[in-house]
């Protein structure tokens, strides 16, 4: 073994392991709610111009899929990054309807979810108020 060399089972090596690999995923979860909130907007695009009765058949059809991979990723995200971001095992399958459970809860949680509905989502809902 040559001097310096670092062993799998050296504590450094293994701290800088777990750093990694921590490090690793938190940006993967940043990356992934940064992807839903695209789909998210674009989404709300697309009812908006629904509900205006601009929506033309072949872009219906062109939006199920980003529908489908959005409700995918919603599911993803709230499992994913908001069980240990909340503290909490999901007890709903998407990210809106646990930010709502939490929306009025005097408490951390409710000051996220609070914060993320008037600055992410609620802006983009055509009706206003997502959250």
């Amino acid at each position: 073994m040559t001097p310096g060399a670092l062993v799998a089972d050296d504590p450094l090596t293994l701290i800088l392991s777990f750093l990694s690999g921590a490090i690793f995923a938190v940006a993967k979860g940043f990356l992934w709610t940064y992807v839903l909130w695209g789909l998210y907007v674009l989404v709300m695009g697309l009812k908006r111009a629904r509900d205006e009765g601009t929506l033309s058949p072949f872009t219906r059809a062109l939006g199920i899929p980003i529908l489908v991979a959005g409700y995918a990723l919603d599911f993803a995200v709230n499992v994913a990054v908001l069980t240990p971001a909340f503290l909490e095992l999901p007890r709903e399958t998407t990210v809106t309807a646990r930010l709502k459970r939490h929306k009025n809860a005097d408490d951390w949680r409710g000051r996220i979810s609070r914060w993320v509905a008037a600055h992410l989502l609620d802006p983009f809902d055509p009706d206003g108020r997502h959250i």
